[in-house]
């Protein structure tokens, strides 16, 4: 039976990658969404000969789109946009959909979900597949939170880590974009330029697979070959690699139904070099100065770290602030909440954000 297939996103730098894949295989796709970029979503449309497809930043198109989420049966759900107003959707999805594949690259929407998101998931038989890089390299590892001693997702150092004569007080919005490694969109671009990602990975992590945040950790792996490391208390080490390339996370979910499919992989053979990690220590990067509070950030100063984040990267591209003054904005306004929300629905987490969201942007 093949698979009906939407992809939330698909206009972006994963969405065009995985539906051109997708074309080549001979693969389906049922619906996609993008949020603004109607012209590539129409093309993509007619190109790839795709039934269903909305502008969710078009009121009746994103009515319509609400609506399709419940007349009909998805078998895999792709997010690969960006931001924590797509809890809407898998909300929807969630309670009309049994057995199908949540395949989540949109890390804002996790943190925002946080547990309610996940026990959802699992609650309504449904099956997650995080697509980061790291998350999706643990997903075959047995470990859990008592049987395990620390774990370290790994970071590539960005355009700037490995060339140390860059005033980062001076770097240009290209350079800053310009990843050696990946190719991704403008958002997640600038926070693995300045390692705010690995923080946002951390957390996605922890509420993923359930880990005390104080046990995660990164390590700095130029070649992007080593994706994540987990040191189990009867002291065995795990260290999970991949090519750096995403069609390989991508593609997991439909490997279920299409299991012939054969990807060829760039690497024949290890050697020491892509195997070599080292601890992140550069004070260029004024995030080294927030290392131990934000590594103890709890679920609801975690949403407010992503929000001021999203907030400081809008300052920045419109030239309000610099790009080494990003860190030192987000943390000014950050003020860390000691109690904790109790949320029993996603609703009621999307409330919760919206009414954080509206105060910071009324009041910065």
């Amino acid at each position: 039976m093949k698979p009906k297939i939407l992809v939330i996103g698909s206009t972006g730098k994963l969405g065009t990658k995985f539906l051109n894949f997708c074309n080549k295989k001979d693969i389906h796709i049922h619906a996609i969404t993008c949020f603004n970029n109607g012209i590539l979503l129409r093309k993509q449309a007619k190109n790839y000969n795709i039934k269903f497809y909305f502008k969710l930043s078009n009121d009746i198109e994103n009515l319509n789109f609400k609506l399709f989420l419940k007349r009909h049966k998805i078998d895999i759900i792709y997010f690969l946009d960006y931001g924590y107003k797509s809890l809407v959707y898998i909300d929807i999805i969630l309670n009309n959909n049994k057995n199908s594949y949540i395949a989540i690259a949109n890390k804002e929407m996790i943190i925002a979900g946080g547990d309610t998101l996940i026990n959802k998931i699992i609650k309504t038989n449904n099956n997650l597949i995080p697509l980061d890089s790291e998350h999706f390299s643990l997903k075959n590892n047995n470990f859990n939170n008592d049987n395990v001693k620390r774990i370290f997702i790994t970071a590539s150092g960005g355009p700037f880590y490995f060339n140390k004569n860059i005033n980062l007080n001076s770097v240009k919005l290209k350079k800053v974009l310009d990843h050696p490694k990946w190719k991704m969109g403008i958002n997640n671009s600038i926070d693995s330029s300045n390692f705010i990602n690995k923080f946002l990975e951390i957390y996605e992590l922890s509420i993923i697979y359930k880990i005390d945040l104080k046990k995660i950790d990164f390590l700095i792996s130029r070649n992007a070959y080593i994706h994540s490391i987990v040191i189990y208390k009867d002291n065995i080490i795990n260290i999970n690699c991949f090519d750096n390339d995403m069609i390989h996370t991508l593609i997991n979910p439909i490997l279920n139904f299409y299991p012939s499919i054969n990807l060829k992989t760039k690497t024949t053979y290890l050697n020491y070099e892509m195997l070599k990690l080292q601890e992140f220590k550069d004070k260029r990067f004024k995030i080294s100065k927030y290392l131990n509070i934000l590594k103890v950030l709890s679920p609801d100063n975690q949403i407010r770290f992503m929000i001021l984040n999203n907030i400081a990267q809008k300052k920045y591209l419109s030239k309000e602030i610099s790009y080494n003054e990003i860190i030192n904005f987000i943390m000014m306004h950050l003020k860390v909440e000691s109690k904790s929300a109790k949320f029993k629905t996603l609703n009621d987490r999307i409330k919760f954000i919206d009414k954080i969201k509206l105060n910071y942007e009324k009041n910065l």
